[in-house]
């Protein structure tokens, strides 16, 4: 494999791919930058497998993102009912604004994975709807994205449809919120009504002991919230399938079991808390994808450091450098393993089949057509997409859940199961009243800013 220069007509795409305008016509004012974002085509196949393997959980990981979001909906409904005319949206995000900026403000932990925003939220002193509601003011990717599958599917709201503004808050979403807030009353109001009062504009303060209470995300929540919480997740909501309460309901009680374990879990052995053998099918073989679709992102990865610049190019058919092709061998032996258990899955078979090819070029053909972002295919050669940045190791994110859970060392699980079963441990913990035990070193200090 060797380096060829681009044609000398040839713009330079890297640039021009970020832009789109006519000639006579003024551009933009500033060039948006293009996310390093790799899904190779297989955002539903990861889901997919996310699903099976805790239905209805969404990227939640801890019980407050939950609450803030119901808050929300109830919130927007209440002033909706007054003439303030506020979607779900923006009510639930100025909501969860409001509550990060409280925690920060008033017992803030340096790094604390439940808050969002500390570098957006810094200096704001004017704290009205009007104010909070505006684009910028807080994070483009809000706490409440990762909850629009769960609250439906836990009965919390009611869904006309699958977008968030859709929702109208159940009455089990309604004792949630008011056990959440039970015993909070900021400037002698319930939680609830003094919130709608602020997105109708009527009142402008927030910075309350009472709201800091109920809203902040470091706040536990309260015993009674804790198994009415409980009781949502076993549950479901009433138009849920049987199945899916039941795997959801069998993964609480394993992640339940293995609190405290060291012991790695083998896939021979099915645990007694998963009734199901096609559920621990699905976790098997849904571990084994994410991990050939993690392995091609490290070739995608050793590739870009390849090329290096954005003005060279790879050409397909020459020799494969040797750390491209350890990377290859090693995405063959993960793609084979899903081959093997012979999930039905067409998309992930189909991935995996491309990946397990004896021909290095036709890997490398099919992972940078399926990438097009970062990498892309021209005839032959491989070479800079939009967003590459080459030269260094990337950590590529993970796109099905924006939210995820800290990375702090717990139970012993298989490579590469699915997120879900790390985050629904870390809500098992929150469920018992011990997030902070394990979120927050008892030496930790609070730090107050």
């Amino acid at each position: 494999m060797q380096f060829q220069p681009p044609a000398h007509e040839q713009f330079n795409q890297n640039k021009v791919a970020t832009m789109s305008f006519q000639w006579g016509v003024l551009g933009p004012g500033r060039i948006e930058s293009i996310r390093r974002v790799r899904t190779l085509g297989l955002a539903a196949t990861t889901r997919h497998f996310n699903e099976r393997a805790v239905p209805g959980l969404g990227g939640v990981w801890f019980g407050k993102q939950l609450f803030l979001a119901t808050l929300g909906v109830l919130v927007a409904e209440r002033a909706d009912a007054r003439g303030g005319q506020v979607t779900n949206i923006a009510a639930a995000n100025a909501i969860e604004a409001i509550a990060c900026w409280l925690a920060l403000h008033g017992e803030h932990r340096s790094g604390d994975s439940r808050l969002r925003g500390s570098t957006k939220l810094v200096g704001h002193t004017d704290l009205s709807f009007k104010k909070v509601r505006r684009p910028g003011f807080y994070v483009t990717q809000p706490m409440r994205m990762t909850t629009v599958t769960a609250l439906p599917a836990l009965g919390l709201v009611e869904a006309a449809g699958s977008r968030f503004n859709s929702f109208t808050c159940s009455a089990e979403g309604q004792i949630f919120v008011e056990a959440v807030c039970e015993g909070s009353r900021p400037f002698n109001q319930s939680v609830l009504d003094y919130l709608v009062k602020w997105v109708c504009g009527e009142v402008h303060n927030v910075d309350s002991n009472a709201l800091r209470r109920a809203l902040s995300p470091l706040q536990p929540l309260p015993p009674r919230a804790r198994e009415l919480l409980r009781a949502r997740l076993q549950q479901g909501a009433a138009s849920e399938p049987a199945e899916d309460r039941m795997r959801r309901d069998d993964a609480l009680n394993w992640i339940k079991s293995r609190q405290g374990g060291t012991v790695p879990v083998a896939w021979a052995s099915r645990p007694t808390q998963i009734r199901s053998a096609e559920h621990w099918a699905d976790l098997h073989a849904g571990a084994l994808f994410f991990l050939a679709r993690d392995a091609a992102l490290a070739v995608l990865n050793e590739l870009e450091i390849e090329i290096g610049s954005p003005d060279r190019r790879l050409a397909l058919g020459a020799a494969v450098p040797q750390h491209v092709r350890n990377a290859l061998d090693a995405l063959r032996v993960t793609a084979q393993a899903f081959l093997d258990t012979g999930s039905p899955t067409d998309e992930a078979r189909t991935f995996c089949r491309e990946c397990a090819s004896a021909s290095e070029d036709e890997v490398l053909r099919h992972l940078v057509s399926r990438d097009g972002r970062i990498l892309r295919r021209l005839g032959n050669d491989l070479c800079a997409g939009p967003a590459f940045q080459g030269g260094e190791r990337h950590t590529e994110p993970d796109e099905s859940n924006p939210e995820a859970a800290p990375s702090v060392e717990g139970p012993a699980w298989p490579a590469g199961i699915s997120r879900r079963i790390h985050n629904l441990w870390w809500l098992g913990l929150d469920l018992e009243g011990q997030l902070d035990d394990w979120l927050v070193p008892a030496t930790e200090e609070t730090a107050h800013v």
